[in-house]
């Protein structure tokens, strides 16, 4: 198994409506400070926090694939489709941008926090399509329960969210001391954030790996049947933003 981690300090920042709402970049734009470049189709995530009510203007998007995954707050999305709609924690917005829509975000409430995240598809095919923006509340992802885990899945399997891009994408949360395993796939890197708490997971025998609050890894198995074990700390629990995309989507990447 490979894992590379990297601190909240390695990872790119950014800033918007004069530093109501600041970010935190695991993947970056290009030639800004970012942990990696990009993990296959997903070339983009940026985690941010409002502090007090604050707006990102209208701006264009076209042919790749954009989530936003609410936190905690209320999100508010309008777009030149004529949508006007907000979320909440849980929820996800999807702007799969097509032949092209210009989108605006709006954070209603201080303390919104919310992650954007972007998937390259096959962009010679998905630029012929038209724009489409979707909506997401909680109630409508699929969540279980093992022990002390919560497991959402917000992209892949019954997930309501389809996007072109081949993507899983999961919420764990692991309740003071608990224990989950992820089994890996080696043409399937898995990149995540810890969001909060803290824990450790096993990289080999007698061998811990610490996991910190923003830290971002990428993991992936070098032999089949590998596994990620992850063990909560005993009093603050620990919650994973996990994302798993193949190595090669099977199309060339154009984005740099």
């Amino acid at each position: 198994m490979k894992i590379q981690v990297f601190s909240a300090e390695q990872q790119g920042v950014g800033a918007f409506d004069g530093g109501k709402f600041l970010e935190q970049r695991a993947i970056s734009f290009p030639g800004e400070k970012t942990a990696v470049d990009r993990v296959g189709s997903l070339f983009y995530w940026a985690w941010g926090k409002a502090s007090e009510v604050s707006e990102i203007g209208m701006h264009p998007h076209k042919a790749f694939e954009i989530v936003t995954y609410v936190i905690d707050g209320l999100v508010e999305h309008k777009d030149s489709l004529g949508s006007l709609e907000t979320v909440t924690n849980g929820g996800a917005q999807v702007i799969q941008a097509g032949s092209g829509v210009y989108h605006a975000e709006a954070f209603r409430k201080a303390g919104s926090e919310a992650m954007q995240i972007w998937f390259e598809p096959h962009l010679s095919e998905t630029v012929k399509k038209p724009a489409t923006y979707h909506q997401y509340d909680h109630e409508k992802f699929s969540i279980s329960q093992n022990g002390g885990t919560t497991m959402k899945t917000v992209i892949g399997g019954d997930s309501p969210i389809k996007l072109d891009a081949d993507v899983n994408m999961y919420d764990w949360t692991l309740e003071p001391g608990s224990e989950f395993s992820y089994t890996l796939t080696p043409s399937r890197p898995l990149a995540f954030l810890v969001i909060q708490g803290q824990g450790t997971s096993e990289i080999a025998a007698e061998k811990l790996q610490a996991w910190s609050h923003k830290d971002f890894a990428i993991v992936q198995a070098t032999t089949e049947g590998e596994a990620l074990h992850l063990r909560a700390d005993s009093n603050q629990g620990l919650r994973i933003i996990a994302i798993e995309v193949p190595e090669d989507p099977g199309y060339t990447l154009y984005h740099k």
